[in-house]
């Protein structure tokens, strides 16, 4: 029989990694108070328990003091040899405090067949020198997570996501080109300046269905400024051949098709645009307009725009296709950062993807909030930013 031990902390990936890669007969959660306080130890023995691996937590360890914490070690190692002397022990030594590591780590060398620690920045799981003070070689992560899982692990309910639909992927597929299209030649300033008038349009022509948060094609006959010119006959040309709109060439007037259409002007088309390129990059799960609840008794509803789990790593993909101004860049900032933040983790990502371009403002606070702006002229390279984040080798 194997036995896992793992020191429960609030980064409880490092712990539920290293049991989904290689799964052992039984867990053994070593719990401070203020951990089950948290509930933290309870999240971290459903997730294990879903997988059909039998979980037994140890309450009130100690978290201060080195004698009590080697105290209680030894009563555990005691007690698991006693009930099994043949079982195979194995300590994961990444949670509980500094001082709890060090205590468990000298209790269980020569008892446990091997100890480790969870390098997740590094994406590998190292091995800590046994009894006679040889190190084996670092395990690489494998891909144990997918986005359901990792959200779960930070308190974050799954509830659904558009692309889960079958009949979603079906129409986003249909508008893959275009999609692409748009995000390729965001470069371009007055493809941008196009972005704000069809966004404004779109609000002319949708209205919220009373009582509720969706809206109908109340007013689907629109005009340009000015018949459409140059890179803007070019972008309603792509949206017409979609079947997007109803629109003759070189003409200021159009028809959207329906309020799912005029959505998908309004920014849709960039949240595609990431969930594609995400996909084709080969990330090993992506979600697109993902929506839950936090756990607790609030019960706090989030929705995000693009969630990626890689390499046991969430990326954050938040989109924005309306114009910055200066005087709400700090509102933006907070929004995209308190947003992600708890969903993240300690080793997540978040970027902003941008179709309009930033203020030097807002590119100052994203630096101090730790997200990553990804503006117009990055979008057509999207594609390469993110192999870099999962360590693939470049695209061609």
């Amino acid at each position: 029989m194997k036995i896992d031990i793992a020191l429960v902390s609030e980064q409880i990936l490092a712990n539920l990694i290293p049991i989904l890669m290689d799964p052992p007969d039984r867990v053994v959660l070593v719990c401070t108070a203020e951990m089950a306080k948290r509930g933290l130890c309870q999240r971290l023995r459903r997730l294990i328990e879903q997988r059909g691996i039998a979980v037994e937590i140890k309450q009130d360890a100690p978290d201060v003091g080195f004698r009590p914490i080697q105290d209680f070690a030894l009563e555990l190692a005691s007690a698991l040899e006693d009930a099994d002397p043949h079982a195979e022990i194995r300590l994961n030594a990444t949670g509980g405090t500094k001082l709890m590591s060090l205590g468990f780590v000298e209790v269980f060398r020569g008892i446990a067949s091997r100890i480790l620690y969870t390098d997740t920045a590094h994406r590998r799981i190292e091995l800590l020198p046994d009894a006679q003070g040889a190190i084996a070689d670092p395990e690489p992560m494998r891909d144990v997570l997918g986005v359901k899982d990792y959200l779960a692990a930070q308190g974050f309910r799954y509830q659904r996501a558009c692309s889960d639909d079958p009949a979603w992927q079906g129409r986003a597929a249909a508008r893959k080109a275009l999609s692409k299209y748009l995000g390729r030649e965001a470069k371009n300033e007055n493809l941008q300046a196009w972005f704000g008038t069809i966004n404004y349009l779109v609000d002319q022509a949708l209205e919220r269905v009373p009582g509720t948060y969706e809206e109908r094609l109340a007013n689907p006959s629109q005009r340009l400024p000015n018949p459409a010119r140059g890179i803007w006959a070019q972008a309603m040309a792509e949206v017409a051949r979609a079947g997007l709109i109803d629109w003759q060439g070189g003409a200021a007037a159009f028809v959207f098709a329906d309020a799912e259409a005029a959505q998908f002007l309004r920014g849709g088309w960039l949240e595609e645009y990431a969930w594609h390129i995400v996909r084709d990059a080969g990330v090993h799960d992506v979600r697109m307009g993902v929506t839950g609840e936090w756990e607790g008794p609030a019960r706090n509803t989030n929705e995000f725009d693009v969630l990626a789990c890689h390499l046991n790593q969430l990326l954050v993909l938040e989109c924005k296709t309306g114009g910055f101004k200066e005087g709400n860049d700090n509102e933006v900032a907070y929004k995209v950062d308190s947003l992600s933040q708890d969903v993240r983790g300690l080793f997540g990502q978040t970027w902003l993807l941008a179709a309009r371009q930033p203020t030097p403002v807002l590119v100052d606070r994203a630096r101090q909030a730790r997200f990553r702006i990804i503006g117009p002229s990055e979008l057509g390279s999207l594609r390469e930013l993110v192999r870099q984040w999962t360590g693939g080798p470049p695209g061609r």
